[in-house]
């Protein structure tokens, strides 16, 4: 009859004792420790009916306040990883993830996922009061290997079918450039020392003989390096026209251009003609 009764006592101080401290635990946030202890009150055989009522409805608030995490880990693939043990610092929330929530206190939660294999991926996370069934997700990585040879892009068609003139173009170019540079510099020299014999001429005394000499001279000189000109303006438009690429040959309803050289003498001086002509 007394153990009945230490028994019946003990049931009710334990229940009074789980009333009291499940509110609390409740004022100062741990909702899952409260939530277990109201549960435990409510349960509890012996105890008063008044107290065990006010147990329910405690654990009831308790559990709407509650929150409730869901969690999720994909691989690199998108696809989902299920053998994961969660953690919030040490203390472990499920050791494998079904797709069911979780609850835990409401604040800042430093939250570590850790694969079968080993690695680890934290989030930090702040779960607020009464919120349900939140989905918490992290995504694997994608894995480090060696990084994808990047094939070097083919030139443009237009760049490629443009090929580098050759150097004898440009030699070419240099030597006729030069040669009609010449062929200014002594035609003048000869009109200089002709326009002199002109103004003595047909009187010149035989001094004169050095100017007549000098005028054959440089127009000599004049002629050659307009003849070098010439021909290194042929070669190199030759040059240029054999380095055309295929692409812009003439097709056969088109007409090609011809382009000729003519040199042309006159008492003072000479030059050239370029021509062209189709066909």
């Amino acid at each position: 009859m007394f153990s009945g009764s230490r028994a019946a006592r003990a049931d009710v101080a334990t229940c009074v004792q789980s009333h009291a401290e499940g509110q609390r635990e409740a004022k100062a946030g741990r909702l899952k420790l409260a939530a277990e202890l109201f549960a435990s009150c409510r349960a509890t055989e012996g105890c008063p009916d008044a107290i065990r009522a006010e147990c329910a409805d405690f654990h009831k608030d308790v559990e709407k306040s509650l929150p409730t995490l869901i969690f999720a880990v994909m691989d690199a693939h998108g696809a989902d990883v299920t053998n994961v043990g969660v953690y919030s610092g040490d203390e472990l929330l499920t050791e494998g993830l079904d797709g069911r929530p979780v609850a835990l206190d409401p604040g800042k939660h430093h939250l570590r996922f850790v694969l079968a294999a080993g690695e680890e991926l934290v989030k930090d996370v702040l779960v607020r009061e009464g919120e349900k069934n939140r989905i918490v997700s992290v995504r694997l990585p994608e894995p480090v290997g060696p990084k994808p040879v990047v094939e070097a892009s083919a030139p443009s068609s237009a760049a490629a079918s443009r090929p580098r003139l050759p150097a004898g173009f440009w030699i070419s170019t240099g030597v006729g450039a030069a040669a009609l540079a010449s062929w200014g510099v002594f035609a003048l020299l000869g009109h200089g020392h002709q326009s002199t014999l002109d103004d003595c001429s047909p009187n010149c005394a035989p001094d004169h003989r050095d100017d007549f000499d000098a005028m054959r001279r440089d127009y000599l000189i004049a002629d050659i390096s307009l003849g070098v000109a010439v021909v290194s303006a042929g070669v190199s438009t030759w040059l240029f026209l054999a380095n055309k690429p295929a692409s812009d040959a003439p097709s056969a309803a088109g007409r090609a251009p011809r382009i000729s050289v003519a040199p042309r003498f006159s008492a003072t001086g000479g030059g050239f003609v370029l021509n062209a002509e189709t066909f």
